[in-house]
């Protein structure tokens, strides 16, 4: 609205500038015919028997018709010549202009009629060596220009209501078009909304470009927040599973070993606190030293043997002398945690558990290479990319949520390493993490 007011302002404006012009114009070309007839008066003008000043011929036809509406006259002190135009006309010009001075004045005949005059003061030198003053005036009547100045008014208000009608119609197609983007971007907002698309579209304008890209990079982060939530609980709910069935398994053998249970709900609280400090950074926590992975490992193996008491497997582990790596204690409970809880689960009656360090030219600092292997039933060829994904399951029978092989996955990447599954010596399956040096 404010941008249509505008354009009809500057119609408006641009109508009443053209007519000022033409005015101006106008008038000035009227002072100069008024100019060249003052001019032809003198030239054409010479002292009679009475001392007046009178044009011998009249080179203006219009100044010898009544009525013509050019009019003329010369005034001095011995008298005065009008042309015959001006007979009857009732013309009245009272400038006075000094000598060489010329005066416009504008004035009124009898009828009414509005005309512009011209009055210039000369010295005329007689022949005896004396000089007379007079006032030399020409007269135009204004009425046909008013006229065409009306009519050229009319043109100019027709033209710019045209004008402003046609600026209003392309403002409204402009806009129009403009609005078709955002338009586009809000029905896309509206789906978004609606939970029918992810993220909006491409191949916005330049002006909407940035926006669009900077909302695409604020739902892209939401959502793997809110994922990383998600995926969080599972782990969270999956990492407790283990200290719980320790603690249930010592309640229920009805050990009373105090510092078993105390031992295990400290690993609970470590693992709470190591999911929130993920689901906070959206990663790994910060290395800060060589974790010696023997000690970690031997407290997996006694609490998933009281998890599994029932099933009684045989649990190996061979750590080579002096293995560590750089990597947060809770990320490698958790990491070594589901595999070996995995390897117990679908075990006959044996598990073996390997680490060492393995190295590279590129590197300057040692690798870290776990082998998880157990004597089950195995993992088919064709199913070990799938059951790396969370919530696939090789084997329904046993119980289970299809989440510790891609969390495991997961932490291994967190630190630019690979999970690879295989066959293993004992007949079962044969999981293998290597983590890289540093």
């Amino acid at each position: 609205m404010t941008l249509a007011l505008l354009l009809l302002t500057a119609a408006g404006v641009a109508a009443w500038g053209l007519d000022s012009m033409y005015r101006d114009l106008g008038l000035r070309a009227r002072q100069d015919v008024l100019d060249a007839q003052v001019i032809a008066l003198i030239a054409a003008a010479d002292i009679d028997d009475q001392g007046r000043l009178v044009p011998g011929n009249l080179a203006e036809p219009r100044l010898a018709a009544p009525g013509s509406g050019l009019y003329a006259e010369i005034v001095s002190s011995s008298g005065s010549w009008r042309s015959p135009s001006a007979l009857g006309s009732g013309l009245n010009l009272a400038a006075v202009p000094a000598i060489g001075e010329r005066r416009l004045e504008f004035a009124r005949l009898a009828d009414g009629s509005r005309v512009l005059g011209l009055s210039l003061g000369i010295r005329w030198e007689l022949e005896d060596g004396g000089s007379r003053d007079f006032i030399i005036r020409a007269a135009e009547s204004l009425e046909p220009w008013y006229a065409e100045v009306a009519r050229v008014r009319a043109w100019l208000l027709t033209g710019s209501i045209v004008l402003g009608l046609m600026l209003l119609a392309g403002l409204g197609v402009a806009l129009r078009i403009a609005m078709k983007p955002l338009d586009r971007l809000e029905s896309q907002i509206a789906d978004i909304e609606a939970g029918r698309r992810e993220l909006l579209g491409f191949d916005w304008p330049r002006e909407l470009a940035g926006v669009t890209g900077n909302l695409n990079a604020l739902l892209t982060g939401d959502r793997k927040r809110l994922e990383r939530y998600r995926t969080t609980l599972g782990n969270l709910a999956h990492s407790l599973k283990t200290p719980l069935a320790a603690l249930r398994g010592l309640i229920e053998c009805g050990h009373d070993d105090r510092e078993s249970s105390l031992r295990q709900l400290d690993r609970m609280q470590e693992i709470v606190q190591h999911q929130l400090k993920r689901a906070v950074f959206g990663g790994t926590g910060a290395v800060m030293t060589d974790l010696a992975v023997q000690e970690p490992l031997e407290q997996l193996r006694v609490a998933l043997a009281k998890v599994y008491s029932d099933k009684a497997p045989v649990i190996t582990t061979a750590v080579a002398p002096g293995t560590a790596y750089p990597i947060d204690t809770g990320d490698f409970l958790e990491l070594a945690g589901n595999l070996l809880d995995n390897a117990c689960k679908y075990c006959k009656t044996e598990v073996a558990v390997r680490a060492m360090a393995w190295t590279s030219a590129d590197w300057r600092r040692p690798g870290l290479l776990l082998d998880f292997e157990d004597d089950g039933r195995g993992i088919e060829p064709s199913e070990r990319s799938r059951v790396l994904e969370r919530g696939a399951r090789a084997d329904e029978s046993v119980a289970g949520q299809g989440i510790g092989l891609s969390v495991a996955r997961e932490i291994a990447a967190a630190y630019s390493g690979a999970l690879e599954i295989g066959e293993s010596r004992l007949g079962g399956a044969r999981v293998s993490v290597r983590l890289p040096g540093r």
